[in-house]
């Protein structure tokens, strides 16, 4: 038993366990001789046991297609085999077979999945072995599409049409795209990335394998539910920062909406996008701007002072609705102009109020200005909205009207410069994440302010190269910091007293008060949760 038990620190994956753990393991493990020549497992068979290599020596062979076997390894003590098909529900990927006599410690898959509940850095270790072991293979149908950046960079972009997903390839990214055939092992994918590359990158191509998988690009050896649950399990930290990000963007989607889109477009939307259409809005927008501002004096019927008129808001909350609406169709539209799908269109909730969506992702199969032309469509759409409205004031002299259409055109515009912010993914985010050509902005670059930030600042021209990191993430951070104290000052001034109508004075002050803490809190465990590298990337709009 002793000398099992330190064998076992000698050995990988279990030399990070602990004396009790270790003891424990070594109890059941279950001794082997095997004859030189002898199969241990064979390609093909389900699985019971995995097995550490004692003393000998074992050789990993394949047959592929009814071809003669090929040798992908030879295995010296210490090694562990045989636990791909305890951990997926795959069979036996291989075949393995001792070149001399061998002696082996069986470990059965209960005992196996124990111990890797009760030892983080044995799940993880296990769980890594087994990417390093697997052959993935791309996902039938995938379409791609190749062209250069501005700064003459090659990308492919992946297109799966059944989901309506797409991911972006690198160059070196593209080459490991073409060999994920089912054949090749991440052993081989490095050393042909090595050969291509002149690169020793292994940490690069499992994070690139590891992304299109969790995209579903790639098949692979899928881990057991009961291995996941282990292998995977959260901490706290995480949980907390998965249900903040849960609460504070959460979407309600409708599709395919496409072929309705498609319909209202080619039966006159069309005639928008033409030149004189064009034209038209342009006029209509600057026209109305300089209506709004000349006749500004309308601000004084605004429903927050005292003067206002309650039913102001019966206008005002439609029309908002309709504001809404043109904004996303704007959008929608623009997408169809360029000859791309609409997958979807939402409503939802993101940080600080609520939103509605389309999903024009299909856009990252055009160019950069497309893009930015469907980014910017929105608010223009609003422009042209509140054009409307500000003209629409001076033609009538019905004082209620008058300022209900002034104050739809000044919240119109309103809603521009908010959409136009970079600093949250609305419109203005992808306007500059595309002018840029930085794919993930805000993510990558909170990500790189939370785990690198202090290492480059002790690092010696540390700095160098990451000035957007810097100044964008520092940017998003200042204005969530900013909005959350906003948050508290509008729950104070308005939520308080919408409140006091219907409850105790008392009541009102402490609920208002714990509803902005609870936005504030979940605010602030979504920006750890990001600083830490927890996010997701956005769709588009």
């Amino acid at each position: 038993m002793g000398y099992t038990r330190k064998f076992l620190k000698q050995a990988s994956p279990f030399a990070r366990l602990d004396a009790k753990r270790a003891g424990w393991l070594a109890a059941r493990l279950k001794p082997l001789t095997v004859p030189a020549g002898a199969d241990i497992v064979r390609q093909g068979e389900p699985g019971d046991a995995c097995y550490l290599l004692r003393t000998g020596a074992v050789e990993v062979v394949v047959a592929e297609n009814g071809e003669q076997e090929r040798r992908l390894a030879t295995l010296a003590p210490g090694a562990l085999f045989g636990e791909a098909a305890l951990l997926t529900a795959a069979p036996r990927n291989a075949t393995v077979r001792a070149r001399e006599n061998c002696e082996l410690l069986a470990l059965y898959r209960t005992d196996l999945l124990a111990v890797m509940g009760a030892d983080r850095h044995v799940a993880a270790r296990l769980t890594e072995m087994l990417s390093f072991r697997d052959r993935p293979r791309g996902i039938p149908g995938v379409l791609a599409q190749t062209r250069h950046t501005s700064d003459s960079e090659t990308v492919t972009l992946l297109k799966d049409p059944h989901r309506g997903i797409y991911f972006r390839l690198s160059a070196s990214g593209w080459f490991l795209w073409e060999r994920l055939d089912g054949h090749h092992t991440l052993r081989d994918l490095i050393l042909e990335y090595l050969q291509a590359f002149k690169s020793f990158s292994p940490q690069v191509i499992a994070e690139e394998i590891g992304s299109l998988a969790a995209a579903g690009f790639i098949e692979t050896g899928a881990l057991r539910e009961d291995v996941s649950e282990i292998a995977f399990r959260p901490s706290w930290g995480q949980r907390a920062a998965g249900w903040a990000r849960h609460l504070l963007e959460w979407r309600w989607e409708i599709r395919p909406v496409d072929h309705v889109i498609t319909r209202l477009y080619q039966r006159g939307v069309y005639l928008v996008f033409t030149r004189a259409g064009q034209i038209v809005m342009g006029l209509v927008a600057l026209s109305g701007l300089m209506a709004f501002c000349w006749d500004s004096a309308r601000a004084k019927y605004s429903i927050f002072g005292s003067g206002g008129d309650s039913a102001l808001l019966w206008f005002l909350v439609p029309a908002l609705l309709l504001a809404i609406g043109v904004h996303e169709a704007g959008h929608a539209f623009t997408t169809k102009a360029y000859g791309y799908e609409v997958h979807s269109l939402g409503l939802g909730w993101y940080w600080f109020g609520p939103i509605a969506y389309v999903d024009t992702s299909d856009l990252w199969l055009a160019g950069r200005w497309p893009r930015i032309a469907v980014s910017l469509a929105g608010p223009f759409a609003n422009l042209v909205l509140a054009g409307i409205a500000g003209l629409a004031g001076l033609c009538t002299d019905k004082p209620v009207l008058d300022a209900a259409l002034w104050q739809f055109a000044f919240l119109s515009y309103l809603t521009v410069l908010v959409n136009l912010n970079p600093l949250l993914e609305y419109d203005g985010y992808y306007v500059l994440m595309d002018l840029l050509e930085r794919p993930n902005l805000r993510s990558n670059c909170l990500r790189w302010l939370g785990t690198q930030f202090v290492l480059a600042l002790r690092t010696p021209g540390g700095l160098k190269g990451h000035g957007v990191e810097l100044l964008y993430g520092m940017g998003s951070l200042l204005y969530v910091s900013l909005m959350a104290g906003l948050t508290l000052i509008f729950y104070r001034l308005f939520l308080q007293d919408w409140l006091g109508r219907f409850l105790p004075g008392p009541i009102a002050v402490y609920l208002t008060w714990f509803l902005a803490m609870i936005v504030v809190i979940l605010s602030t465990v979504g920006v750890i949760g990001e600083l830490r590298g927890m996010s997701q990337a956005p769709s588009r709009h």
